[in-house]
């Protein structure tokens, strides 16, 4: 296979929520027209998006052997040795449906859907590309502590990441010619669908689409991936699952009890797991559902790795593996401060000698051994310069703090008082 190849040109549409179409998740390149205008879902057909001279070049570009300016961060990260995102199905085949100028008669069948970035939670290490109560909160904020704002527009990829827009809000979907071309599209061509939001099941059209898919018989052609933070959930969901070729859920969970409510606040546990309790009953009962765990791994929970992990796995009854599995994508680089990294080396050593004592526990299960003891390693190794170290636990406390006092909530000061004092030595 050529290295430039990757079958997402070829078979696979991203729909990014700003409702512009990309290549895939992997790149911050827009497709455009011939004149350079970005293609957007407000005023072109995903058919045009297809088809465009943007998909056009990168097909047969990939065809002959060149690298994309829009593929740089999967060729970065396979040279360091990581796997990316690439995807390599196909090659023979899909390079053989492309017409001479690039374009495609055959419209593809797999989708990344984000429904905009309406959400109900404004979690810490999430931006307001992804949540627009991330930014809403922060002028909130903002309106009483000016200097805390311009902090946090200066911080980048430090705190607040994604978009400097902290009032952007996108809601294409709610324009009624895209809603209704987009749900016939799904319809009519997409049978591997990922929808994501910001929070998919507080959005109407995400209904919307599912409904018209099962009033269209159309459900039963698809695999679909329901990317939630679990705090809502539809009772027509118990007639649409069972008629999907099959299902999973994708469930953003960072934590037990009132570590993950601090995290992605403001939600209740016990609605994440009465939600996670209905669709395990779905997937055990219809047999053609699957639940998929995504931790997003951070400083704010990775002293409760081992009991998380746990926990899952308690709760897939015996269906570990099968029905109910782990993602691996799951340490938090940005925002900056959220990366464990960021504590102090005692901190660090402490939380890593804790969570040797599960690793024996975990070598039963295969993917998550090796993924534990990778981040018992990981808490090993100083990975910043102390200069850089400390800059950034002054960014995480005083972002925390402003952010907690303003939610009068749960602290992190009250909820990790070792890391408190570890952080407070540090910054002596």
């Amino acid at each position: 296979m050529p290295k430039t190849y990757c079958s997402f040109p070829f078979q696979h549409q991203y729909v990014h929520m700003s409702g512009s179409v990309r290549l895939c998740c992997a790149t911050m390149e827009n497709a455009t027209d011939k004149k350079g205008n970005r293609i957007h879902m407000n005023n072109d057909s995903l058919q045009k998006a297809w088809n465009s001279d943007y998909m056009k070049n990168a097909r047969l570009k990939m065809k002959n052997g060149e690298v994309l300016k829009a593929c740089t961060k999967c060729v970065d990260q396979e040279a360091r040795g990581y796997q990316s995102m690439r995807d390599d199905h196909g090659e023979e085949e899909n390079l053989k449906k492309v017409n001479a100028d690039g374009s495609m008669d055959i419209m593809p069948h797999s989708m990344e859907l984000h429904f905009g970035n309406v959400c109900n939670l404004k979690c810490k290490m999430c931006g307001q590309d992804y949540s627009n109560q991330i930014g809403k909160e922060i002028l909130q904020i903002g309106e009483k502590d000016k200097d805390f704002l311009e902090w946090v527009q200066k911080q980048s990829g430090n705190v607040n990441n994604w978009t400097n827009n902290l009032s952007v809000q996108y809601t294409w979907f709610q324009n009624e010619k895209t809603k209704r071309r987009l749900i016939e599209y799904v319809s009519e061509h997409i049978t591997l669908l990922t929808i994501i939001g910001g929070e998919p099941t507080v959005i109407p059209e995400f209904y919307e689409l599912l409904d018209y898919c099962y009033e269209n018989d159309t459900l039963k052609d698809k695999v679909i991936t329901i990317v939630t933070n679990l705090t809502n959930t539809n009772p027509k969901m118990t007639k649409w699952l069972p008629k999907m070729k099959s299902w999973n859920i994708w469930a953003s969970l960072d934590g037990i009890g009132e570590v993950t409510e601090y995290i992605r606040y403001p939600s209740s546990f016990k609605k994440v797991t009465d939600n996670l309790n209905f669709y395990k009953e779905m997937l055990l009962k219809h047999g053609n559902g699957s639940i998929t765990f995504s931790p997003a791994i951070q400083l704010l929970n990775i002293h409760q790795l081992d009991g998380m992990l746990k926990w899952f796995i308690d709760f897939s009854d015996g269906t570990w593996g099968d029905k109910i599995n782990i993602s691996w994508n799951a340490q938090v680089w940005y925002p900056r401060i959220c990366n464990y990294d960021t504590a102090p080396r005692d901190y660090r050593l402490k939380v890593a000698d804790k969570l040797e004592k599960s690793v024996e526990f975990f070598e039963k299960y295969k993917g998550i051994s090796s993924f534990y003891n990778t981040q018992i390693e990981n808490l090993r190794v100083d990975q910043l310069d102390p200069e850089t170290e400390i800059d950034l636990q002054k960014s995480f406390m005083r972002y925390n703090d402003t952010q907690d006092k303003h939610r009068k909530s749960t602290t992190w000061r009250g909820l990790l008082p070792d890391l408190e004092q570890s952080l407070t030595k540090s910054l002596k």
